[in-house]
């Protein structure tokens, strides 16, 4: 792979996850905790953490303390705005909207 040539293959392994691509549906119909999505999607606590902190850190979700809890919801990219580009677009747009954080890895 070329340096300067977008890593696509990363993005579409966060996204072609089951359990995110779930979390992802939810989060459409509207802000949810870890514990409602817990409860909703009938998954164990901790993996629903794993899988949200992913895509958090792929720039797709966003979280706010509500009290005690913190509360997740769909961050304006590709998963809501996508206007009709094809997916390699998209992701493009999403990368350079956020300056290709969700192409590190750790």
């Amino acid at each position: 792979m070329k340096a300067d040539s977008t890593p696509y293959h990363l993005c579409l392994d966060v996204l072609g996850n089951p359990l995110r691509i779930e979390i992802i549906k939810e989060l459409k119909k509207g802000p949810k905790s870890v514990g409602e999505l817990t409860k909703v999607l009938g998954e164990e606590q901790s993996k629903v953490s794993h899988s949200l902190a992913t895509l958090k850190k792929c720039c797709f979700v966003d979280s706010n303390r509500d009290g005690k809890k913190i509360v997740y919801s769909l961050r304006e990219t590709l998963l809501q705005n996508n206007k009709g580009e094809d997916l390699f677009e998209a992701l493009e747009i999403h990368a350079k909207e956020h300056k290709g954080k969700c192409w590190r890895r750790d």
